[in-house]
């Protein structure tokens, strides 16, 4: 017998709208839930997962953007997170390009050391890609733990994880999106989503879990259809265009950034105005292989995209009315010769990224606030404490402050403020401090200072080459030299015609070098004849030597082990090579990396501070793709999970959706568990699970029927003995037992009359239901429920006299349940 223990700890996203990254442990196994954070990397938060790092046995990674998979290189490359990690193969791709975006970004604005761009490499390597629907053990001694992934919709590949262990199941359900978007389908919790005809009935695969992790990042959000929203992007797009405007919207550089660039592509497609006048350019560090990626992952997307192939030379996803540009300077280069006669058309611009506190979107937006011939519009509100969220808030406030309408809690809906569509406004009077920190190429003395320095280590390098190559000779020298030497009593020394070839700046370095010796800080010398003993005990060769750790060799039975890595090639193949071909006429550049030119120049970080008065139009149209709360909650409701955690919402949000749960009315479990951070929660079930073996000859016997969708399920019936050979006890045939005894056959499944009755109507046999919820068939026989079934569990009887019609009937019944 074994009892699961499940704990539930929030590192970061817990009552806030942080990163979100948790903690879930199941007996001794501890499964860390997404690995967060944002571009700020010297918070709380950090420390926390440092803390737990080394003792995480899986990592599960659900979206590939900041909030998921932020922290994940960091962890990996710092804090020792070398376990295994999961995710789909989409988000492994994309999230190594969200982090290459962020590190490259990084580093053009400080003196950023904590990772780099191998760093981010080596993690990704480390994550193993899992299809959708695929189960998976975990390895090693938690092997009875299994994963599964399932749609989540929101970004490509995103996932919502069934975790389970024994009795427990664990739903963990963040961010979602139960609507079909352009490029992606929706989340598995619906049927209709797995092409089911049922458009509101929830998938049964993820039903009753005993554990439900959700978020309440939108729960007091009521947002427009998603047709709605779309359009009123558009038209605030093209309004813009019509009045000559830039337009800066901020994108992700992995994620959302693929639902905005499709659905701009193919409205730009049917309009040839907004094509002569302006141009559509995606602007990150990694945005080709943003698309390059995107267009090998078609599998991951709708159905209707792989359709859209109508030629040979037609491509998945192909963004032929976008211009893909890397860097400022291109970008600017592009704008001015787009035009004619010297005119510079304008531009709509996806610039990462959507928080705006730094990389081009911050640029572009230091540039175009000030310009009342400028609009900004953001589809997301942005990370908390960024400029997005800033100007979202300043929006909302000047907005929604008397459209909003908020609704009164009920049984039916969630407390939810409405939000309106507003086309994009002036917010006049704002004055915006703006901190820009980047890199600047080194002048003057600065540049003549680190040529200098530049020399002087290329010095130090030879120079320790130098003494190097004079111990290698030291050594030679005194394996050539003969036994007789050691009579001459001359002080030994070194052939100055042996070291004709080390400059003499090499040989004062080489005293510097002999002074770390001796203060440990530097490696072991040999010394050729110094502390020879002489006399009677007289050695041929004695060495007076530094302190020398020799690594012992390893070796097994056939011999020393060696590394294979030191027998591969060094040159390394693009990872993106083979993905798709260059497609320069569509506005992609020849070049794998623009800022790779520039990175031989020396250069120094600078920060400035700005004060933006801010003169454009800025608008807010939710692009976000998740669920809004009023669905959601009505949803999970229909999950029916035995317990609750909710997690990243504000502490209203929070409250909001734990307090509709609560509610008598809402048939919905009332363990809701809101923890805060670095809370530890005990959300165990309690139950018992016996586990047994099946002997061969038993299970050779058993009847499988199957049940629902994937299950199998059989009657068995022995005597369990315990082995020394075996840990677990076995189950074997009951030898003192009749063979031929009889057993009551026993009906598994779901006890609906009225699944029954569709059942029967289905075979031209008409059913209706009398007063008393009886099922009345071809008016002789009657099915009724009867609850009286040992265990108290709901049963079907069938009345009626032995006839055709009823053996007819009875045979559906039983087609209709498994009987085992």
């Amino acid at each position: 017998m074994s009892t699961n223990t499940l704990q539930f700890t929030a590192i970061s996203g817990a009552n806030n709208e942080d990163a979100v990254c948790y903690i879930l442990e199941i007996d001794d196994a501890k499964i860390l839930l997404d690995c967060g954070n944002y571009e700020d990397y010297s918070n709380e938060s950090l420390e926390r997962l440092q803390r737990v790092a080394r003792q995480v046995d899986a990592v599960l990674l659900s979206h590939p953007d900041m909030a998921h998979v932020g922290a994940y290189p960091l962890a990996y490359s710092r804090y020792g997170l070398t376990c295994p990690a999961y995710a789909t193969q989409a988000v492994s791709m994309m999230g190594r390009l969200c982090m290459l975006d962020i590190t490259k970004t990084l580093k053009a604005r400080e003196e950023f050391t904590l990772f780099d761009e191998k760093d981010v490499n080596q993690a990704f390597d480390n994550v193993t890609a899992l299809q959708y629907s695929q189960p998976m053990t975990l390895s090693g001694k938690h092997s009875s733990i299994v994963i599964t992934a399932h749609a989540a919709g929101h970004t490509i590949g995103g996932s919502i994880w069934t975790i389970s262990s024994g009795t427990e199941v664990v739903l963990y359900a963040m961010d979602f999106n139960l609507v079909k978007e352009g490029h992606l389908n929706g989340c598995s919790l619906l049927e209709s989503n797995l092409g089911q005809a049922d458009p509101g009935k929830v998938n049964p695969r993820l039903m009753r879990p005993s554990l439900l992790i959700t978020d309440a990042y939108n729960a007091m959000y009521k947002l427009p259809t998603r047709k709605k929203r779309v359009e009123y992007f558009l038209e605030s797009v093209g309004h813009a265009i019509e009045h000559g405007n830039n337009v800066l919207i901020p994108v992700d550089s992995s994620a959302r950034v693929l639902e905005i660039a499709y659905i701009l592509n193919e409205w730009w497609q049917q309009g040839r105005s907004r094509r002569s006048s302006h141009t559509l350019y995606l602007l990150g560090r990694c945005a080709r292989k943003t698309l390059s990626f995107a267009q090998s992952l078609n599998g991951w997307m709708a159905d209707g995209i792989s359709k859209q192939l109508t030629g040979k030379n037609s491509k998945p996803f192909d963004m032929r009315n976008i211009v893909v540009v890397q860097s400022m300077e291109d970008l600017d280069k592009k704008i001015k010769g787009s035009g004619r006669r010297d005119r510079s058309k304008r531009a709509v611009v996806l610039a990462s990224l959507e928080g705006m506190s730094m990389g081009y979107s911050q640029e572009l937006f230091v540039r175009w606030a000030s310009g009342g011939k400028n609009t900004i519009i953001l589809p997301q509100r942005g990370p908390p404490g960024s400029l997005t969220r800033y100007l979202f808030s300043r929006w909302w406030d000047s907005t929604q402050s008397q459209d909003a309408m908020e609704t009164e809690p009920s049984s039916a809906t969630i407390a939810a403020t409405q939000v309106t569509l507003v086309p994009p406004t002036a917010i006049p009077g704002i004055d915006i401090g703006v901190t820009l920190r980047r890199r600047v190429a080194l002048k003057g003395s600065e540049l003549e200072n680190w040529h200098a320095q530049e020399r002087r280590r290329k010095e130090q390098e030879a120079a320790r080459e130098a003494m190097m190559r004079r111990n290698r000779m030291m050594l030679d020298t005194e394996n050539m030299s003969s036994d007789s030497d050691s009579d001459d009593d001359r002080e030994p020394g070194v052939d100055v015609q042996a070291l004709r070839g080390i400059d003499t700046m090499a040989l004062s370095e080489i005293d510097l070098e002999m002074e770390r010796l001796r203060s440990g800080q530097s490696y072991d010398l040999y010394v050729k004849d110094r502390g020879r003993v002489r006399g009677l005990d007289a050695q041929n060769q004695s060495y007076c030597m530094f302190p020398f750790h020799e690594e012992n060799r390893r070796v097994d039975e056939y011999g020393e082990i060696f590394d294979i890595e030191q027998y591969a090639l060094t040159t390394e193949a693009d990872d993106t090579a083979n993905l798709v071909p260059d497609i320069n006429d569509k506005g992609y550049d020849s070049d794998d990396d623009d800022e790779s030119q520039n990175d031989t120049h020396p250069t120094k970080a600078v920060k400035e501070e700005r004060r933006v008065r801010l003169n454009c139009m800025i608008g807010f149209i939710d692009m976000e793709g998740r669920t809004d709360g009023s669905r959601a909650s009505h949803t999970l409701v229909q999950i029916m999970p035995k317990r609750v955690i909710i997690v990243h919402g504000t502490s209203a949000s929070t409250q909001s959706l734990a307090n509709y749960y609560r509610n008598p009315l809402v048939p919905m479990t009332k363990e809701i568990y809101t923890p805060g951070i670095g809370e530890t929660l005990n959300v165990s079930s309690g139950l018992n699970a016996y586990r047994v073996k099946l002997a061969n000859a038993l299970f050779k016997q058993v009847r499988m029927r199957e049940v629902g969708l994937g299950n199998m399920m059989g009657f068995v019936s022995g005597r369990i003995h315990f082995t020394q050979e075996d840990e677990v006890p076995v189950l074997d045939i009951d030898s003192t037992a009749m063979e031929s005894a009889w057993k009551p056959p026993t009906i598994v499944g779901d006890a609906k009359l009225s699944s029954l009755r569709t059942a029967l109507e289905a075979k031209s046999i008409a059913a209706y239901f009398d007063s008393e919820g009886t099922l009345v068939c071809g008016g002789k026989i009657a099915i009724k429920r009867k609850t009286d079934t040992p265990g108290g569990a709901a049963g079907i009887q069938i009345l009626g006299t032995p006839s055709p019609e009823y053996y007819a009937i009875r045979g559906i019944v039983y087609e209709h349940f498994a009987e085992i």
